[in-house]
């Protein structure tokens, strides 16, 4: 079982608002939901326990409501310090195993995905306990009265982020030695580097950050609404007596794409534009395997990428595909194609623009002889 303590027990003062800033808007929604949202909606979260500051005991029930966020399983009261807040959540775990993983999560930062968190479970699975975070790009030294007494060598050093996890009996003892103790450490795992345990630092992008003040709230509301863009392309020539397929419809049966799966190359390249707007790889290093499997249909190869983007809590916003070849004629097919393609990317048809040449018998594609796609896509938060 893997159990989320999201820590929203405080007021955001450095915001400088009247309201707790996690009910400020990003994007249309309170930061807190898109926090939650993220957690509640990954398959890999079983429950979540939200620790709050008592007097907002009401708004946050309001938006754990409105979102049906069905996982949060309580809602318990802060302590006095992040600390003591975070181990008012771990007393609040009932029935857990001692291997059980423990996520802990600032409720400010929400540019978390799913993919981080999988990486956070499965790191904490393997070590223990496990951070996340990013390598510093700046030179750090250490000031002694206005004097500079050390440059560090930043090449050691990284700026922790959240979530940090930690094996459920393994936070319920760093958390109680802790606090007989009376130690406070800057962060949650420190109280397992405190033991000597063993930490797995887990590289995450910059993008989950923390909104501590209204410079960190301008920008997350520039990045909540700015657009990835993926360019990707494909082509094959063409085999006789094989099934034409392109964006997912069936042309014609008198000849088809020379390939091992079905070739439609409108789905190829829009899956390498996909693939390359998140950081990943072309569509031959992950069909190759699913090939093997036996799967030949191109729109699985298309469902797991968007699956993937999913996870990084992106969707499609809008499509542009340019075909060139002298056959088919696809003026005809157009409407089809993207009835089908708004189907798999679950966009609207307006969004999905497509458009063809024959190529003037300039190149093999112009000449008949396969055909050749270009594919652009925008990504959104």
């Amino acid at each position: 079982m893997n159990i989320a303590i999201i820590v929203a027990g405080g007021k955001g003062k450095r915001m400088r608002r009247r309201v707790n800033k996690l009910f400020l808007l990003l994007n249309k929604n309170p930061i807190i939901y898109h926090t939650l949202k993220i957690f509640n909606d990954c398959k890999k979260i079983d429950k979540i326990i939200l620790v709050i500051n008592p007097d907002d005991q009401k708004e946050f029930k309001s938006i754990v409501k409105a979102g049906k966020f069905s996982k949060v399983e309580k809602i318990v009261e802060g302590g006095k310090e992040r600390q003591d807040s975070t181990y008012n959540g771990i007393k609040a775990i009932e029935k857990a195993d001692k291997e059980d993983v423990i996520l802990i999560h600032n409720a400010a930062n929400p540019f978390i995905d799913e993919a981080l968190i999988e990486e956070m479970i499965k790191a904490t699975k393997k070590f223990g306990a496990a951070v996340c975070g990013f390598p510093a790009k700046d030179t750090i030294k250490v000031v002694e009265e206005g004097l500079v007494k050390q440059t560090i060598d930043r090449k050691l050093l990284w700026q922790a982020q959240t979530p940090q996890a930690m094996k459920y009996f393994l936070a319920k003892k760093a958390f109680e030695i802790a606090n007989r103790d009376g130690f406070y450490g800057t962060d949650d795992v420190s109280l397992v580097e405190k033991m000597h345990g063993q930490v797995k630092m887990v590289y995450c992008s910059r993008e989950n950050f923390k909104i501590t003040d209204q410079h960190d709230l301008a920008y997350a509301n520039k990045l909540s609404n700015a657009s990835k863009l993926g360019i990707g392309t494909d082509s094959h020539k063409f085999l006789k007596k094989k099934a034409l397929v392109l964006g997912g419809v069936e042309i014609t049966k008198e000849y088809g794409f020379d390939a091992n799966s079905d070739g439609d190359v409108i789905l190829h390249s829009l899956f390498n534009a996909i693939s390359t707007s998140i950081g990943m790889k072309s569509l031959g290093y992950y069909a190759d395997k699913m090939f093997e499997e036996g799967i030949t249909d191109s729109k699985e190869y298309l469902k797991f990428i968007l699956e993937k983007t999913e996870k990084k809590n992106l969707k499609i916003g809008n499509v542009a595909i340019m075909l060139e070849g002298k056959k088919p004629k696809i003026d005809g097919h157009i409407d089809k194609i993207k009835k089908k393609l708004s189907k798999l990317l679950k966009v609207k048809e307006e969004n999905i623009g497509i458009a063809a040449t024959t190529g003037e018998e300039l190149t093999e594609f112009g000449k008949g002889k396969g055909m050749y796609c270009v594919c652009a896509v925008t990504l959104k938060n």
